[in-house]
């Protein structure tokens, strides 16, 4: 009697599975991940892959010319969020199907997950301000002293944007742009940026000399790529790249967590690169720790 159980038991256990398995709306190929296109994503975005979400942003390379490439995007099901010219890609927002087709295709190079980046804030205070003590680690006194103090170089700040009121700020900023969603504003409503652009650039007035900037005499160049939370997106800061290259940027400054450079992040490294191939210095945060 025994042995009748288990053999109907195990028997139940496979119908039920079978039926399962073969249930209308039930889609294997949705549920299972598809690795046919997989050594084209990006270990992150395959990671975000495996989460379930509806849909998910990244970034895409191509091997191929930009113009061909787009052409082929046109009709896709995804909602596209940049175009570059500085690398050969764009940004977009897509769901996990989608993305795992555009793995399948011979003219895609690379899929990589949109990231996120973020700085510390709010800063609001005097006490803050490192400004000092940054140009003192330098020896910026030195420099001045040979009159080289920045004059003549623009210097682009990747940042929460620029509070161009500052009195340290008066008359710095020579161009800016915002690519910060749903925040229409190029002002800085956290407070890094103008610390930043502070340290960089800052004339000392509001201190009476005390807090001057590295390199005083420099223009500056305000591009708000994070929000007034702190947070950004990699596809911000190479948007953020090429806008700083086409108005005339020689240094940019990426003073950001969480942006790992290199084949972790190929976008953005090749937009760094290339800017660095056309003549800028791209100086990059490498923590806060010494």
């Amino acid at each position: 009697m025994k042995k009748i159980f288990y053999i109907l038991a195990s028997s139940m256990s496979l119908i039920i599975l079978v039926m399962f398995l073969f249930a209308p709306g039930f889609l294997l190929s949705e549920s299972l991940p598809d690795l046919s296109g997989e050594p084209k994503i990006d270990a992150s975005l395959r990671k975000e892959l495996s989460l379930g979400s509806d849909e998910i942003p990244f970034i895409m390379l191509f091997n191929q010319s930009r113009l061909a490439s787009w052409e082929k995007l046109q009709g896709a099901p995804l909602h596209m969020v940049r175009r570059y010219d500085i690398i050969p890609g764009v940004a977009a927002m897509g769901s996990p199907g989608t993305i795992r087709r555009l793995a399948r295709e011979q003219w895609i190079e690379g899929l990589y997950l949109d990231g996120s980046v973020f700085v510390s804030g709010p800063v609001r205070s005097e006490d803050d301000f490192a400004g000092e003590s940054s140009a003192r680690m330098v020896n910026a006194s030195y420099l001045w002293s040979q009159g080289i103090n920045g004059s003549g170089v623009i210097v682009a700040v990747l940042d929460s944007g620029i509070n161009q009121n500052h009195p340290d700020l008066i008359g710095k900023v020579v161009g800016e742009v915002n690519f910060v969603k749903n925040e229409e504003t190029t002002n800085d409503l956290l407070g890094h940026g103008t610390m930043v652009a502070g340290i960089i650039a800052g004339s000392g007035e509001a201190s009476g000399g005390k807090y001057m900037g590295v390199a005083p005499g420099a223009k500056l160049l305000n591009v708000r790529v994070i929000d007034s939370e702190g947070d950004g997106r990699d596809s911000d800061i190479i948007a953020g790249i090429e806008w700083a290259l086409n108005n005339g940027a020689d240094i940019i400054s990426l003073s950001l967590g969480g942006l790992d450079l290199g084949e972790t992040n190929l976008p953005v490294t090749m937009a760094a690169d290339n800017a660095m191939d056309a003549g800028a210095i791209v100086c990059v945060a490498a923590g806060n720790s010494g």
